[in-house]
């Protein structure tokens, strides 16, 4: 299906050859035909991002009973101050309740710092501009910028900077905080016991998690921390609810994604994706501390990612039973997500 031009010909027809004849379909460069969707879709993403933009965000509709920026700006402003306004978590009273501070609980004493301070600067910023609108305060150009954000319903660069990865509209995001604090609450009501199993990708640092199941199965075993690796065994239940219990040598997690590719439940192996599937979620996954001195060949080593951004995102890599050659999904970019949206 993708024929080369013939050496015979002179460069300019080669040129046409190019342009005319060529495929680009994303079979040609060893990915699924569901890239293109993938790509398409950014595409259109980007025009309608940049159509809202360009967009005046105030009309005549305003003095008809419409909407203006400023309406708008202070409608979703309320909306947040009453979802996190109350929200803070003391960690000196919850290291009071604990008879030792483990790997596990600096991790979400860690999270709930690094919560605290982003829910500090959400409020501080919100109240400084509501009272901006008031007229008790100069409107700044900060002030405006966060205004314009609310409007547009995009991340604020100094929310964004204390929170974490995110590829989300500001109404997911502040719908995906909300969750991360239902985890966090859920473990400062226990936080003697880990969860059962922990929503991975609603930490700031997932990576410290990771390690923490390291450090701990080199504390149990007298093992040194550097020649441990993690090592992901992919259950066979979708439902985080349905386990009922902390793993014994290692940390249920899920909220992981596949994208590329999908994952066959019934014979526990990689596959290929069914035509406009784009992600597939992964069942609970079991992370434990090893010593890995070589890998299977039938393994795939997955990179797992924050966003669908990739790249700087990157977390850890994990396996995944394949029964074609892993090269086959390293072509295909073949990767874990842990927020797909």
């Amino acid at each position: 299906n993708f024929k080369a031009p013939s050496t015979n010909l002179s460069f300019n027809r080669v040129l046409e050859h190019v342009e005319t004849e060529m495929n680009d379909s994303p079979l040609a460069f060893g990915l699924h035909t569901n890239a293109e969707i993938g790509f398409r879709t950014k595409q259109c993403d980007a025009l309608f991002n940049t159509i809202s933009e360009i967009s005046p965000q105030d009309s005549s509709a305003s003095s008809e009973g419409g909407n203006s920026s400023q309406n708008t700006a202070e409608a979703v402003l309320q909306d947040i101050l009453d979802l996190f306004k109350e929200v803070r978590y003391n960690n000196d009273e919850v290291i009071a309740t604990l008879d030792e501070v483990g790997p596990y609980q600096n991790v979400f004493l860690q999270e709930c710092e690094r919560m605290n301070t982003l829910l500090i600067e959400v409020c501080v910023t919100l109240e400084a501009l509501n009272m901006g609108f008031k007229g008790e305060l100069t409107m700044t150009d900060a002030m405006e910028k966060l205004q314009n954000s609310l409007y547009l319903d995009t991340i604020p660069a100094s929310w964004m900077k204390l929170g974490w990865p995110s590829m989300r509209s500001l109404s997911g995001w502040i719908a995906n905080a909300s969750e991360r604090i239902t985890q966090l609450s859920d473990w400062v009501s226990m936080p003697s016991d880990i969860p059962a199993v922990t929503w991975l990708g609603g930490l700031f640092n997932p990576q410290s998690f990771l390690t923490a199941i390291m450090q701990v199965s080199a504390q149990a075993a007298n093992l040194e921390l550097d020649r441990l690796s993690i090592v992901c065994e992919v259950s066979k239940k979708m439902d985080p609810n349905d386990v009922t219990a902390p793993s014994r040598d290692g940390a249920f997690i899920h909220g992981l994604s596949l994208e590329g590719a999908r994952w066959n439940l019934s014979n526990v192996v990689l596959e290929a994706s069914m035509p406009r599937e784009m992600f597939c979620q992964l069942p609970v996954v079991n992370c434990k501390a090893a010593i890995v001195d070589r890998l299977d060949q039938n393994v795939y080593m997955c990179p797992v990612y924050k966003t669908k951004q990739r790249g700087p995102t990157y977390v850890f890599s994990a396996q995944l039973r394949s029964k074609s050659p892993p090269a086959k999904w390293a072509l295909a970019g073949v990767a874990i997500l842990l927020d797909i949206n």
